[in-house]
């Protein structure tokens, strides 16, 4: 396998953890509101935040909070995409723009997400995740 198609496979990869990791604070968010108070709610979403993981097989000074593992599926993204970019030749900086738009947002929002938990946020970052694969698709389509 090439350096292209392995760096397609690893942003796909780390496209659906990172929807999914999106998708996770939603529905505890939903779930926990659902069942407790407000205030109660979202300190066990900081309890939630503050876990470590992976939670077995790994000793607990290894282990990283979710906040973090997030970050490093981030970064696979922005690797990813970059290797891609670089192969294909073009000027995806200037073609892709929309999409980097929707990148820089998500990746924002992490920021302010990772010392705080913001639950009015977790909706609005799975909507831009989603709105990035969208948009990515379809300048895939044109490009």
């Amino acid at each position: 396998m090439d350096t292209y198609r392995l760096s397609v496979f690893a942003h796909l990869f780390f496209s659906i953890l990172l929807i999914g990791l999106a998708l996770f604070w939603v529905i505890m968010r939903i779930a926990l509101s659902h069942r407790f108070a407000a205030g109660e709610a979202t300190r066990m979403l900081a309890v939630a935040q503050a876990s470590r993981w992976p939670h077995i097989a790994v000793p607990y000074k290894w282990r990283l909070p979710l906040p973090w593992i997030t970050w490093a599926v981030i970064a696979g993204v922005w690797v990813s995409g970059i290797l891609i970019a670089n192969a294909t030749g073009r000027s995806p900086w200037i073609e892709w723009w929309p999409k980097w738009a929707f990148v820089l947002m998500v990746t924002v929002m992490q920021a302010l997400m990772t010392f705080r938990v913001r639950p009015g946020l977790f909706n609005l970052q799975l909507a831009a995740l989603l709105a990035t694969i969208a948009v990515s698709a379809w300048l895939a389509r044109i490009g």
